[in-house]
């Protein structure tokens, strides 16, 4: 439904773009012929405020060349010369000094009225005048006498021969000049700068103080700028469009309009052409979405509503769209749909619920049948020792009875914990298994599992590393494996298993760390899998099975066991040739425990504090209270959480030994905390056969010790006397 509005809604969008684009184009173009205006204006103002300067220029040459024509000059007389100096100096108060000087730079005549020694030697605007013989106008400068800024201009005079004899110079206050194109009506944002040949402000408006002196960011000619327009940020940080101007060859004439005061009327026309745009493309969509919703949404969503709840069964469900349009009458087609659908589905379940019931006896009867086969025989061994015992009067035989009465007890406690992992129902821990060993002793539930129709053969490796997992969910994953070996071969074939070492380098197996690993292969002989399941392989909740054949959990648990150990696994497969699942184990580095097959009897830890034990099973319950009364221990005994509750309330007990499954409402969990509530100091151990449900339910993992049953008497003993020497 979402994808349908988003098209309608991208249709109407693209309806509109020509108006947009037309509307953009109109305010581009508008925007590049403003352009054009401005600079057009900002080139003229620039050459009339360059044609102003270039007066005040031809003014003051004017002027110097009267003053080289005037006798006293060019006689050097000295008093003549000061006097007439003076009065000029009156009539141009522009200028802050006239000086005349010889050919050596040296003044002899100026019309301050201090008469101090100046020198125009050193200065370029001298050394030109002389070399060039020409009027000249010199640079930004700070006069030596004065300390003024000022730009000095300057024309050689000649004696009577025709020779020159000095040097004819007039120096311009900049303040002047600056007060001059202040006067100019400069409008507000726009700026106003003459520079020198060198690029350096002789009068700014806005700003001079700040800016006068200061060399502009231009190039080694600024000249060159000449008739030029540019968009640039000006010294002072604000962008203008500037127009340029020379005076002659020597001075620059720069004048900029303020960008955001020359386009300020084209923005306060697009701002409002945009909002236009956008409230006509507002409209338009309100006005799609309220017929979208009204007319497409709401049929759609009836009939999404519909198809769902059909998917989950409810086929009582119609859709109600009145009228005669398509939509209408593809709602009357969904319902005669519906009729149909909800006939099938009455036949189909009944199908379904008889296969799944034949589907779950044949598995169900298939594992159960092989377990009790397993137990019977265990119980088998078990009775004709114990029976041989009591037959039999020599004590040797008798030991050799009961050892292996009790090894096929180890047995039975070894399959019971394969059924728990299978199951899901055990707490694991990793610790260094033997590969080979395992698979071994687990080959006979695998081909349990995996029927006759299939043969599994097992290839062991010599000299197999110990690798570091958890061996009963390593159990759990190659039943899992197994089973998905067995579905993918429903005619039968072959199941291998394979154990090797193999080092890793990096890079050798894509995902899979450098290192040291045990590598557990498990190949079948299948249909195999095409590469798209096959990449999907490790997905929960993905299967390829009919509804009902598999939840998808299988290879993803083996995936998350994997990993978890830190471990790394592949899967190769190819239709027609079967697939191999490989599981990277690392290698263990620590030791395994050694479990010790004692035949012997071995003597109980002996002790004399308090024990409570608390068993519903009578039979074990005397047993253990022989035992730890042989081994010293005042022992009492509760059949019940119920009697061991009122016991602690009247006695003192060093520790409380609790099974933790009992009925009558009162677990060894809650027997346990009482008891801690009651005597801070009381020590406790739990056992139990299987506990993961209680322990979870009352939030009690790890908090009291446990061991599991079942368990040897001479390890029950050790344990309780480990705990009660314990801090």
């Amino acid at each position: 439904m979402g994808s349908l509005l988003s098209r309608l809604f991208a249709l109407v969008a693209a309806a509109m773009l020509p108006a947009i684009a037309i509307q953009a184009y109109n305010e581009i173009d508008l925007r590049r012929t403003r352009q054009v205006e401005v600079q057009d204006e900002v080139l003229g103002l620039a050459k009339l405020a360059a044609a102003e300067q270039q007066q005040i220029v031809q003014g003051v040459r004017q002027a110097l060349i009267a003053l080289s024509e005037l006798p006293a000059i060019k006689a050097k007389d000295v008093q003549g010369c000061d006097a007439y100096l003076s009065r000029i100096k009156q009539r141009y108060p522009e200028f802050i000094v006239f000086i005349v000087v010889d050919m050596n730079g040296d003044a002899f005549c100026d019309s301050a009225r201090e008469h101090k020694p100046a020198t125009a030697a050193g200065r370029p605007y001298f050394a030109s005048v002389v070399k060039t013989g020409k009027f000249t106008v010199g640079e930004f400068a700070i006069g030596r006498t004065t300390g003024r800024n000022v730009v000095q201009f300057a024309l050689p005079f000649y004696d009577d021969e025709d020779r020159m004899g000095g040097v004819v110079i007039a120096a311009l206050s900049l303040d002047w000049l600056a007060d001059y194109i202040a006067k100019k009506g400069v409008p507000a944002g726009a700026a106003l700068a003459i520079t020198d040949r060198n690029g350096i402000v002789l009068a700014r408006y806005p700003d001079n103080d700040v800016f006068v002196g200061k060399k502009l960011p231009v190039g080694e000619d600024p000249m060159l700028d000449n008739g030029t327009v540019a968009d640039m940020v000006n010294i002072d940080g604000v962008r203008r469009i500037v127009g340029f101007a020379a005076v002659g060859e020597d001075l620059l004439v720069g004048f900029g309009l303020g960008r955001a005061q020359t386009f300020t009327k084209i923005e306060h026309r697009t701002r409002r052409d945009v909002l236009f745009i956008v409230m006509s493309a507002l409209l338009v969509l309100i006005l799609t979405a309220w017929g979208a919703q009204r007319f497409i949404q709401r049929p759609f969503a009836e009939l999404v509503d519909a198809a769902n709840r059909w998917r989950f069964g409810e086929f009582g469900r119609r859709v109600d769209i009145p009228g005669n349009s398509e939509i209408a009458r593809v709602a009357t087609a969904f319902n005669a749909m519906a009729d149909a659908l909800k006939h099938r589905e009455h036949e189909l379940s009944e199908a379904r619920e008889q296969f799944h019931q034949s589907q779950k006896m044949e598995s169900v009867g298939q594992l159960t049948g092989g377990v009790a086969h397993d137990f019977n025989n265990l119980i088998t061994v078990v009775s004709a020792n114990l029976e041989l015992i009591e037959a039999g009067d020599d004590i040797d035989k008798a030991r050799q009875f009961a050892a292996a009465a009790r090894r096929a007890v180890d047995r039975g406690a070894k399959l019971t914990a394969q059924l728990l992992a299978f199951s899901r129902r055990q707490v694991l821990n990793p610790k260094p298994v033997n590969a080979n060993q395992l698979v071994s002793e687990f080959q006979g539930l695998i081909r349990k599992a995996v029927g006759e129709a299939c043969r599994v053969k097992v290839w062991t490796s010599e000299g197999l590393w110990l690798c570091h997992v958890d061996p009963a969910r390593l159990e759990t994953a190659l039943l899992n494996l197994a089973l998905n070996a067995r579905d993918a071969m429903p005619d039968g074939g072959v199941l291998d298993i394979e154990m090797r070492n193999i080092v890793v380098n990096e890079g050798a197996v894509a995902g899979c760390l450098p290192g040291s690993y045990v590598k557990l292969s498990v190949r079948d002989t299948g249909f195999g899998m095409p590469p798209e399941v096959r990449d999907r392989a490790f997905e929960p909740f993905f299967t390829t099975k009919e509804v009902g054949k598999g939840t998808g959990l299988g290879l993803s648990m083996v995936y998350g066991f994997v990993r978890q150990s830190g471990g790394h696994i592949a899967i190769e497969s190819a239709l027609g040739k079967g697939t191999t699942v490989a599981l990277y184990l690392p290698k263990a580095t620590q030791k395994p425990e050694v479990e010790m097959e004692e035949v012997q009897s071995q003597a109980f830890p002996a002790g004399s504090e308090r024990i409570l034990v608390v068993e519903d099973n009578d039979d074990l319950l005397d047993l253990t209270s022989e035992m730890l009364t042989r081994s010293g221990y005042q022992v009492r005994c509760a059949r019940n959480g119920t009697e061991a509750l009122r016991m602690l309330q009247s006695e003192e007990f060093d520790l409380v030994l609790s099974d933790i499954v009992m009925p009558n409402g009162i677990n060894g969990i809650e027997v346990a905390r009482e008891a801690r509530r009651l005597n801070k100091r009381i020590k406790v151990l739990l056992a139990s056969g299987y506990a993961g449900d209680v322990l979870e339910r009352h939030h009690a993992v790890g908090e009291f010790p446990i061991i599991d049953k079942p368990f040897r008497m001479s390890d029950l003993a050790a344990r309780l006397r480990s705990i009660l020497h314990e801090g």
